[in-house]
């Protein structure tokens, strides 16, 4: 009898052991550490470090939005493509970003670079989805769209984990969960939640809603370190959004800039 309840007590200890862990990494994301740093104003290697961390993140879960939607959108044999150029253009990013990285190896500072460098990339591939999203009728740059009639498919996510040279050749991969396809950006209104919730926009509105304003605030946002990022309260996203909108004015905004306009 006492070795049963020896037994109960070391896997008791187990579960509660391997439960403390999984919190405590929750807790120690890039996203959860950046939101206890001001990162306009961050000088010491270690908040820099999470900062670029966190912006390479937000820009992961925006191209991750982005691609969502326009693989929902495509038919079969163009979201095939779309797939296989995703794959592609990865291991680009990855080698790309060493290629320029790689001689600072053996300083401190090289973590940030190679984040910066992923984030830069992922927006410039960002922005060129949501041109296809977007494109006006006619313009031969486009892939026709068939309004969300292609066959059901499981999408994955668009791009890599954010650590540095991640190359895994898993369809276009990245530990952002895969959205529904077919679920197309809603023309954005308001923030759902008050001005003065300080709840993560992902708690607060929901993951797709989240990942569209971050998708949102990204293209937009002319800040170093954007506060776009899901952790983020979703009304301070909305204000950056419009923010950016405003800055941008008419030389050729985003199409959902229209929806923030006061």
């Amino acid at each position: 009898m006492p070795s049963k309840t020896t037994l109960l007590s070391a896997s008791l200890a187990v579960a509660i052991f391997a439960a403390v862990a999984g919190l405590a990494m929750l807790l120690t994301s890039p996203a959860a550490r950046a939101a206890a740093i001001d990162c306009a104003a961050a000088k010491t290697q270690a908040d820099l470090a999470t900062c670029t961390a966190a912006n390479a993140a937000s820009a992961d879960a925006g191209l991750n939005a982005v691609y969502k939607a326009l693989a929902g959108r495509l038919a079969p044999a163009d979201l095939k493509r779309l797939r296989d150029a995703q794959r592609a253009w990865i291991p680009f990013r990855d080698k790309e970003c060493a290629f320029r990285t790689q001689p600072y190896a053996d300083g401190s500072v090289y973590s940030s670079l190679v984040e910066t460098c992923k984030a830069e990339l992922t927006k410039v591939r960002l922005a060129q989805l949501q041109h296809q999203l977007q494109c006006p009728e006619g313009d031969l740059s486009c892939v026709p769209q068939s309004g969300g009639n292609a066959a059901p498919t499981k999408n994955a996510p668009a791009t890599a984990k954010a650590a540095p040279a991640t190359t895994k050749a898993a369809p276009a991969t990245t530990k952002a969960a895969p959205a529904t396809a077919g679920a197309a950006p809603a023309k954005p209104g308001p923030a759902q939640s008050s001005q003065n919730d300080t709840k993560p926009c992902v708690q607060s509105a929901g993951k797709a809603k989240s990942d569209q304003y971050v998708s949102q605030c990204i293209q937009v946002s002319p800040a170093t370190n954007p506060p776009c990022n899901g952790q983020n309260a979703c009304g301070m996203m909305v204000e950056e959004i419009k923010r950016g909108c405003a800055m941008i004015g008419n030389d050729n905004p985003p199409g959902f800039c229209s929806a923030y306009k006061n």
